[in-house]
């Protein structure tokens, strides 16, 4: 669901990194971390076996509604953390909460990559990272016995971005300046390509 999307993941993206950017600049380093903080990692980072459990069992959208959960978890963490206000009387608090933050994000890019595999790219390079998740994301004729010929989304999924597992976000990684990560359609615009598309010939 695009408003979904963008309500839950792509908000929960955007505030993360606008604040980070506009505060540090760059993954800033954590204080101590608490109990809190640390449930939330372990939660987001549990979410390769759930996520990917269902995913091996075909059903993908549970798969996805489990990582959208994950995103709001992380999503009300901040609205309870509230870095934004916190770093006027304690600096080291906020960089710890946009630090668990950023990293549940850069978790949850991968277990929204088999869905979001371009927003995904995206969001990596978005995160300071160079080079790709799985490289190069490109379609590809396939043709298979007995089911003919269609179009698949090939890449690397050898390399070390691309692996199924918790990552560790570099302390002082560098941010670019954060862009949006998705632009919600248009529901005028919608109406007009279905129309378009149940008007063309079979």
């Amino acid at each position: 669901n695009n408003d979904e999307l963008v309500a839950t993941w792509g908000n929960l993206v955007n505030r993360t990194l606008t604040n980070v950017y506009r505060n540090f600049g760059a993954v800033p380093e954590p204080g101590q971390l608490g109990a809190h903080d640390l449930a939330l990692i372990e939660a987001v980072e549990r979410g390769f076996g759930s996520v990917g459990e269902l995913i091996a069992a075909a059903r993908f959208k549970a798969a996805l509604a489990e990582a959208m959960a994950l995103a709001s978890q992380v999503n009300q963490y901040l609205s309870e953390q509230e870095p934004w206000k916190v770093i006027k009387a304690d600096r080291e608090r906020a960089a710890t909460v946009l630090y668990v933050a950023l990293r549940c994000v850069d978790n949850l890019k991968l277990l929204f990559a088999p869905f979001l595999p371009f927003t995904s790219q995206r969001l990596h390079e978005l995160l300071g990272y160079a080079g790709f998740i799985a490289a190069p994301l490109e379609f590809r004729e396939f043709t298979e016995e007995g089911y003919g010929s269609h179009r698949v989304l090939t890449g690397d999924y050898d390399q070390q971005h691309a692996r199924w597992q918790p990552q560790t976000l570099p302390v002082g990684q560098a941010l670019p300046e954060p862009k949006a990560l998705f632009k919600k359609l248009d529901e005028k615009v919608v109406a007009e390509e279905l129309a378009r598309m149940e008007g063309a010939p079979a």
